[in-house]
């Protein structure tokens, strides 16, 4: 038996446009689904295929147990 449980489910995309053939580019999205059938993200990726004029050139997708932030050790002022 498979127990569908909301994580928090990160996509990562690799990919090419057209007029900068010669810079590979990243967008990473981060969303809560369903794991393992992910709805979502198979939605997302489906609208990015017929919508973006773009080549994917590699997809990793990684969903954590944990829904928590992590705890910040140092924090960076502009001055």
């Amino acid at each position: 038996m498979i127990i569908k449980k909301k994580r928090l489910v990160t996509v990562d995309i690799l990919y090419w446009i057209p007029d900068y053939h010669h810079i590979l580019q990243e967008f990473i999205w981060q969303t809560d689904d369903l794991v393992p059938e992910m709805p979502r993200v198979h939605k997302f990726l489906n609208f990015w295929y017929e919508n973006i004029d773009a080549v994917i050139s590699e997809i990793r997708v990684m969903d954590g147990d944990e829904n928590s932030f992590l705890p910040v050790k140092e924090t960076y002022t502009l001055q």
